[in-house]
């Protein structure tokens, strides 16, 4: 008799605790250890506190995996551990198939309101921000920087313009560009293949 092969799942694993050396080897040897394949992952530390999202896919049910990552960190009274089931498909978080992607990247002096300024212009075009990053890194002036999704139909360079009004009282530099054309300009491989010429 033939045996039917289970379904390939794919869950959404966070973890949140007080930040220590070898905890992202800990969870991926639990997750590892459970069968599972992890297709995408992020982790930060801000101010402390670790936080590691990812998508772990399971040939089946995940939960033995959650239980077994709820235990490895049981003794740890700072740690949230969260498990969720992604709709079929849906592994590939920032590989959606709406429309454009494209990356925002906002410059300048760091005033209160300018996350919210640029994504209310945003939601107003059915632009959906995937990953978002705000960084201070240097005193008094921020980079913002995310990828977004652009709808089949929408005018990349109507958005560009008024992302460019609505920022520039504030004295902020905007720019939208397709990701390739972000990669084709940001990235050093070419550069190094010319000095290596």
């Amino acid at each position: 008799m033939k045996k039917t092969r289970k379904a390939m799942k794919a869950y959404l694993v966070t973890v949140v605790t007080d930040d220590r050396v070898g905890i992202i080897r800990d969870v991926t040897k639990v997750l590892f250890d459970c069968g599972a394949n992890i297709t995408d992952l992020g982790q930060n530390v801000w101010c402390g506190v670790f936080t590691l999202h990812c998508v772990a896919e399971f040939n089946g049910d995940g939960e033995k995996a959650f239980i077994a990552l709820s235990r490895a960190f049981e003794n740890d009274p700072s740690a949230e551990i969260g498990f969720r089931e992604l709709r079929s498909g849906a592994s590939s978080p920032h590989r959606t198939k709406k429309g454009g992607h494209y990356v925002a990247a906002i410059s300048g002096p760091d005033k209160p309101g300018r996350i919210c300024l640029v994504t209310t212009v945003l939601a107003r075009h059915g632009v959906n921000v995937e990953d978002w990053r705000h960084d201070l890194s240097d005193r008094g002036n921020a980079l913002t920087i995310g990828l977004v999704t652009l709808p089949r139909k929408a005018d990349a360079g109507a958005i560009a313009a008024e992302l460019k009004e609505a920022l520039a009282p504030h004295g902020l530099a905007v720019s939208l560009r397709h990701e390739n054309i972000f990669r084709a300009t940001n990235e050093v491989g070419p550069i190094d293949s010319l000095l290596t010429c």
